[in-house]
C-alpha cells in the first residue's frame, strides 16, 4: 500500500524489523504515541518480516541492517525492494558502517538508533512520503 505522495487517509503503517525484542518493543510504544504512525506488525527474523510484509503491505518498513541471520537484513532489504517494489525501507544500526550497504541495497534511509523521538518519527513520516529522511 505505498503511497507516491503524502498518506492522508491515517497514519503510516510501519513493519519492524529487528533481532531485538526490547528494540521493537520499545519502537512499537514510541510510534504509538506520536498518532503519525501505527505498527502493523513486528518480526524478529527474516523470513517472518517478509510474510508479514508481504501480509500487511505497510507504508514503512524499519530494518536492523545487522539482523543475525545467514542472509541478514541487507539481503532482507534487497528481497524486500525486489517483492515490494513500494514499499519504504529505513534501515537503522547503531553503527554508521552499514549506511552506504543498506541504501545500496535499496533502503530509502538510514537513521541511527541514537535518534530523538521526534528525529524518527520525522524519519518515518518522510520515507512514508517519498523523501530522503535526514539522519
Amino acid at each position: 500500500m505505498s503511497q507516491s505522495g503524502p498518506r492522508v487517509d491515517g497514519p503510516l503503517r510501519v513493519l519492524v524489523v529487528d533481532a531485538d525484542d526490547r528494540i521493537r518493543e520499545s519502537l512499537t510504544g514510541l510510534l504509538s504515541i506520536s498518532g503519525q504512525c501505527m505498527v502493523v506488525a513486528s518480526a524478529g527474523q527474516v523470513g517472518e518480516a517478509l510474510e508479514l510484509a508481504i501480509a500487511h503491505r505497510p507504508d514503512v518498513v524499519i530494518v536492523d541492517p545487522r539482523l543475525p541471520e545467514v542472509d541478514g537484513g541487507i539481503a532482507f532489504i534487497s528481497r524486500l525492494r525486489a517483492q515490494l517494489p513500494g514499499v519504504r525501507i529505513l534501515a537503522m544500526s547503531w553503527s554508521d558502517s552499514l549506511e552506504s550497504a543498506a541504501l545500496a541495497s535499496g533502503a530509502d534511509g538510514f537513521v541511527r538508533k541514537t535518534f530523538r523521538p521526534t528525529e524518527l518519527t520525522a524519519a518515518i513520516v518522510a520515507a512514508g512520503q517519498g523523501i530522503k529522511p535526514a539522519a
